[in-house]
């Protein structure tokens, strides 16, 4: 089995994905990691700048391609894994990729209210932008309903600690901390 973390940048899901793994020996895979990695060791804002977000949504679809017969890991997705462009530039929803999601594993969207996840991504300069147009908030108030939509546990973590956020994963996996 495997546990696949959706949700908006700055949503905990690399922090609970991570305390996820220590406390059941799960290893965590990062499709963000693993597309530095498939860049030649480019960092993402420098991919997008030289690519193109489409560019990077046709990696990221790559990489779901590779993972579809993992067994036994825990998947960190990036924030706009569930997204596609179309031919003028427009975020989509990736029906694609949210299959090969689907087929991967079980799909936990951690979840936090949009004023929380636009200050806690203010200035971070490891995120590139997502729209010179469009601001983050707008983005999000049509990215959080696809999330909604696309996953089989639903966890908001505005008062919840990681381990608080762990806790109640396990309990709906059925699985034991060690």
């Amino acid at each position: 089995m495997n546990i696949i973390f959706i949700g908006a940048r700055g949503a905990g899901k690399s922090k609970v994905s991570r305390n996820l793994s220590k406390q059941t020996e799960i290893p965590v895979v990062s499709t963000d990691s693993i597309a530095v990695y498939e860049a030649g060791g480019l960092p993402i804002p420098k991919f997008v700048d030289k690519n193109g977000w489409k560019a990077f949504r046709e990696l990221e679809y790559s990489i779901l391609q590779k993972l579809q017969n993992a067994n036994g890991i825990i998947l960190d997705c990036g924030g706009g894994i569930l997204f596609d462009l179309d031919d003028v530039g427009n975020e989509i929803v990736s029906q694609r990729k949210l299959d090969l999601l689907r087929k991967i594993g079980r799909i936990v969207y951690l979840e936090r209210g949009i004023e929380e996840l636009v200050e806690k991504v203010k200035g971070d300069k490891t995120r590139p932008d997502l729209s010179k147009v469009t601001s983050y908030k707008q983005i999000l108030e049509k990215r959080l309903p696809v999330y909604q939509e696309a996953a089989h546990f639903k966890l908001n973590l505005s008062k919840l600690s990681k381990e608080e956020a762990v806790e109640r994963i396990l309990d709906w996996l059925g699985l034991k901390s060690k």
